[in-house]
């Protein structure tokens, strides 16, 4: 752990990165103080990747920019196809719901449908998005 008088260290010969670039072309740098705490978790986390602690946050902090410059990055599928199948239930339970008492198999009916669609909405919703969010073909000539 390193004590608050510690310089930051520098490390002058990083292992292969994922990012195809001239390691020696590298001459920008970045410095940010954290605490303790912070340093701690930085560094465990490092190791944990079999990584010095300067090639993980560089890593780190280009996969998070490069994710953030694409919509598509910032959202999970996994989290998406959950989120929709939890729609399609709600809206179902609610309509049924609303025509009289519900039955268990009326449920388990329910269930098992929004489980059986929440991928092709989940993709359905993303190519809408993708294709929103593209260049119009119409402004080629």
């Amino acid at each position: 752990m390193a004590s608050g008088n510690d310089k930051p260290r520098e490390t002058a010969t990083p292992s292969a990165s994922p990012v195809p670039i001239n390691e020696t072309s590298r001459a920008r740098s970045i410095a940010t103080r954290l605490t303790d705490a912070e340093f701690g978790e930085v560094e465990a986390a490092a190791a944990d990747a079999g990584k010095k602690v300067a090639e993980w946050l560089r890593e780190a902090a280009l996969a998070h920019a490069l994710a953030s410059a694409g919509a598509e990055g910032q959202t999970d599928p996994i989290l998406l196809a959950e989120i929709m199948g939890m729609r399609s239930l709600m809206l179902n339970l609610f309509a049924r719901a609303s025509e009289g008492p519900l039955t268990t198999d009326d449920l388990r009916k329910m269930s098992a449908y929004s489980d059986s669609i929440k991928e092709q909405r989940a993709q359905d919703y993303m190519a809408q998005r993708r294709r929103r969010n593209s260049p119009k073909a119409t402004d080629k000539p």
